[in-house]
Formats: C-alpha cells, structure tokens, sequence
C-alpha cells in the first residue's frame, strides 16, 4: 500500500479536524479509501490482537437501509438524550445547530459517498483464557475471592473496552487521515440504540462487533478550529479530583 503524502502538519490536522456532517454526493476513488483503513490499521489495538474488520458501503440500496434505521435512532435521540439540560458553557444555539446539521446528515446519509464501518472481531485466543477454571484460580490467588467476583461481574465491561481500545484509536488515525487528504468524516454510533439491526443490514456475524460508522465524503463546509477547554480545567495531578 503506497504511504499517502500530505503536507499538512500534524497538529494542525488535529486542531482542525472538525466533524463533518455535510458532505458532497461526489464518489471517492477506492484508493482513496484504501489509504484510510491503511491508516487506521497503523492504530494500536488490544493486546496487539490486530483484530480490526473495515465493511465500506458505497451500494445505494445498503445506505438506504442504513437510513431507515438511522432515522428511526436519531428521533429517539431527539426525543431524549438531545433533551438533557445543558453542559457547562454549552449554550443553546449550539445544541440546536448540532441538531440541524444532525438531521442533514441523517436525511443526506443515502447520498454519501462511503460508510466505512470499523468492527472488531472476537479474540477467541483472549475468550478462551478468560472462561478457562484455570483464570478463575489465578484471579482468587491474585486478588483474592472479592477481587475475582469483582473481576469476573465486571467482565462484560472489560470486553467493550478492550472492544474499543481496539477499534477507536483506529478511528481517530482514520479521521486524521481523512482531515490531511481533505476530506470530511465524523464517528457516528447509530447501531448502540438498535443493537443487531444495522449488523443484520450489513451482513455482520455476532462475532464482529460493529463499533462505529463513519459517513467519509468531501466537505461543503470548511475545517477550521474546535472549541475545547484549557487542558488545565481537566486535569489532575497524582490523585484525581473534580
């Protein structure tokens, strides 16, 4: 895979790299695409387990399915989570411009160029030593019987991080990628509301989870800097505190 060239720097690209929801209906060149996943696939991922699956959907009748089911999980974002009372220094006319270009995106969905779908698949050499009596063991010798209780109700929660330490530092290489060769994406997670609904659509197995689909086209509107806080406002030293 030849290596994309870009002279753009680095931390402009992540200080820039804004959220695109309005995309132009101009196709990608599949080279281009390649060189996304090739850059999300130099991502660090859980255990070095390298265990990433990228579905692209370019078909018409696919990405109308997909809207289907999109529309139908962001009126129930509307209706609750976008209803919650407003974040420190999170003003009104900014939730209701997310809102707008939220449902652009969700009505333009058919006509954007790529959905890149990054999954990750089951680490059956990882599942197979945490069900193993023999982890059960070590777990009591090394924390003691609260300690493995603990460990073992917690599972389910261990296996989505472990899930997204693999699929989402792939996801921010790529939306680097896409920001240095000029194009527009955004992480969007429509299926956690619908949970097998886009995974039936896409063909996807139960032993691939589909951690993210991320709308890639051209951009109608402009990079340009991101509003975030002085890190000193979220950070800790040693100990946390809020």
């Amino acid at each position: 895979m030849t290596t994309p060239i870009s002279e753009a720097l680095l931390f402009d690209i992540m200080y820039t790299c804004r959220a695109m929801r309005r995309l132009r209906p101009d196709p990608i060149p599949e080279e281009l695409l390649l060189q996304l996943v090739d850059a999300a696939l130099h991502g660090p991922s859980g255990s070095n387990a390298q265990n990433w699956r990228f579905l692209i959907v370019r078909d018409g009748e696919q990405k109308r399915k997909m809207q289907a089911l999109w529309r139908r999980t962001w009126s129930f974002y509307q209706n609750t989570l976008a209803k919650a009372e407003l974040r420190p220094n999170e003003k009104p006319e900014d939730r209701l411009k997310g809102a707008s270009i939220g449902t652009y995106m969700v009505e333009h969905i058919h006509e954007t160029p790529a959905l890149i779908c990054v999954c990750v698949a089951k680490d059956d050499a990882l599942a197979k030593v945490l069900a193993s009596p023999a982890t059960l063991r070590e777990a009591v010798r090394s924390f003691g019987v609260g300690g493995a209780i603990r460990l073992a109700v917690g599972g389910a929660r261990m296996r989505g991080l472990v899930d997204g330490s693999t699929a989402y530092p792939a996801v921010q290489n790529l939306l680097l990628a896409a920001r240095a060769l000029g194009l527009g994406a955004v992480l969007t997670t429509p299926q956690f509301f619908v949970p097998g609904e886009f995974e039936a659509v896409l063909g996807i197995p139960s032993t691939v989870t589909l951690a993210a689909v991320i709308p890639v086209g051209y951009p109608l509107g402009k990079f340009g800097p991101v509003n975030r806080p002085d890190p000193r406002r979220v950070v800790s030293w040693d100990r946390y505190s809020s």
